[in-house]
């Protein structure tokens, strides 16, 4: 699948920024994907900034997927583009070379005035993007794949901190997903953090039990990814998973896939 897959358009940016309709989007397109790899998509994690990539592809978005673009990822997105935008259209690459644009009436800016515009609407972009990481922490349960993002080397995991800082803050790795297991502010069981626990499951599976489960409150559960609604009842309803002091059930009719996992939250 081909990833020039945009998140945003050229008419929407144009219109959030008052940026001149003049603009040739062929200038614009480049920098919005840059901006959303480099920047966005450390965010969200490569796993789940993929899954709406491919949402958007085959139309199936669900309505938190669409919150999560319209009402978070959209501003953060544009003003990473903008930050972006001064040099790459300051500069142009001809058959000569890279050449500095310049323009009849009117004046061009200084690589100092562009560095510091630049800097402007990067620490714009970086408070959306600090924005959507204190949503995405509060509603994880909403997005499987932020939590369930996979193992791989070419994985990128969500990163929790959205400011870049030139001073080292030594060890900052470490705590990276320290936010999952904070203790939960109210209710029961208050003072106990949240865990998580993962099942590989077997071929043709219609029920199997989770250790860590047993004695402990299931909070969450996810299987390949997607959110699952718990029940201590029997179903037939593919959305949940009934689950009792341990012991996981499908719904009537279902069974696992091999390799498949479940991934679930409790305390």
């Amino acid at each position: 699948m081909s990833k020039n897959i945009l998140f945003i358009t050229e008419q929407t940016f144009k219109e959030r920024t008052g940026a001149s309709n003049n603009i040739d989007g062929k200038q614009l397109f480049p920098m919005i994907k840059v901006a959303g790899d480099i920047y966005i998509q450390p965010i969200l994690g490569s796993t789940l900034y993929k899954r709406l990539q491919n949402g958007i592809v085959e139309n199936n978005l669900n309505a938190y997927e669409i919150t999560l673009i319209d009402d978070y990822l959209t501003d953060a997105l544009i003003w990473f583009t903008m930050s972006m935008l001064p040099m790459s259209m300051g500069y142009q690459l001809f058959s000569k070379g890279f050449l500095q644009k310049t323009a009849e009436e009117s004046n061009t800016p200084s690589r100092a005035d562009l560095e510091l515009i630049e800097q402007k609407y990067k620490s714009m972009a970086e408070f959306y993007n600090q924005r959507m990481i204190k949503y995405l922490q509060e509603n994880y349960t909403l997005y499987g794949e932020y939590l369930n993002y996979g193992m791989g080397l070419d994985v990128i995991f969500p990163e929790h901190k959205a400011y870049t800082s030139p001073i080292y803050l030594g060890g900052a790795d470490n705590n990276k997903r320290s936010w999952l297991n904070q203790s939960i502010s109210s209710g029961a069981g208050a003072s106990l953090p949240l865990q998580v626990s993962y099942y590989t499951a077997t071929a043709g599976l219609t029920t199997f039990t989770v250790n860590d489960l047993v004695g402990n409150t299931t909070i969450s559960a996810f299987r390949s990814g997607l959110n699952k609604i718990i029940t201590g009842n029997p179903t037939s309803d593919t959305a949940y998973l009934t689950i009792n002091n341990g012991v996981v059930t499908l719904p009537t009719g279902d069974v696992t896939l091999a390799g498949e996992l479940f991934t679930f939250l409790y305390r």
